[in-house]
């Protein structure tokens, strides 16, 4: 993770963002699409939310559905629509956009943290997911050590018990707590099954989860676990700890 040192450098990297396009250029760029007829009737239905820039020869448009977001790229030329991933040659990853973040909508997502490292990170979790235990058995030691993380639960409705399990976690009383709670599912315990939230606790803990869907959202996350450093560029978790 790249510590910044002076003014200088964090306001280069803040103009390093990409530039959303405006609202007309925008409907310039999607009209010429093939798809346009489809999106326009969703956006008139309140379905989907667009916006886009302009990058390395392509106008990416972020979609935003109430399932999650994709990403549609249109060439500059706006002669062809391509459904799918870009991959640069150079770089061997998809090409994305990188819009400035809502910090406090991802602060104001996190449920606790754990670690005594002096670098933090963004965790994007599910319970139930066996990519998160497998990050857990591989990284739970580096994470603790080298790491502040912070904690996103993010409960996938295709996991039947990764909401249940979510609530035992929240449960806990301090972070300390949460993080131990996290730990055990994590570890295969089952004394989740044994607990039953109130409605007063159900209903407070699905506030929590509705925020941490928001944080979510605004960090472009597309699956669990995903990891996003300080400045919340995502991070590939297997390399979490690796010597450079």
């Amino acid at each position: 993770m790249k510590k910044i040192l002076l003014p200088v450098v964090l306001a280069g990297a803040l103009f390093a963002l990409d530039k959303p396009l405006s609202q007309q250029e925008l409907n310039s760029v999607i009209k010429a699409s093939v798809i346009y007829p489809q999106l326009s009737q969703a956006m008139k239905k309140g379905d989907i939310k667009l916006k886009g820039t302009k990058k390395d020869g392509f106008y990416i448009i972020e979609v935003k559905t109430p399932r999650g977001k994709g990403l549609i790229y249109i060439t500059a030329d706006k002669k062809y629509t391509i459904i799918g991933r870009v991959i640069s040659n150079q770089t061997k990853k998809p090409l994305m956009p990188d819009f400035p973040k809502n910090t406090e909508i991802i602060k104001k997502g996190v449920m606790f943290t754990f670690g005594q490292g002096n670098k933090e990170i963004y965790l994007v979790t599910d319970p139930e997911c066996p990519f998160c235990r497998m990050m857990e058995q591989q990284k739970k030691d580096i994470l603790k050590k080298n790491y502040k993380v912070h904690v996103i639960l993010y409960p996938l409705s295709f996991h039947k018990n990764a909401k249940a399990m979510s609530y035992y976690v929240l449960a806990g009383k301090t972070d300390k707590e949460r993080a131990k709670r996290m730990n055990e599912v994590l570890s295969g315990s089952t004394a989740w099954k044994n607990y039953h939230p109130t409605p007063e606790e159900k209903s407070k803990f699905d506030k929590e989860l509705a925020l941490g869907k928001k944080a979510v959202e605004e960090l472009g996350a597309r699956g669990t676990p995903s990891v996003f450093d300080e400045n919340f560029n995502q991070i590939d978790w297997p390399k979490i700890g690796d010597k450079k």
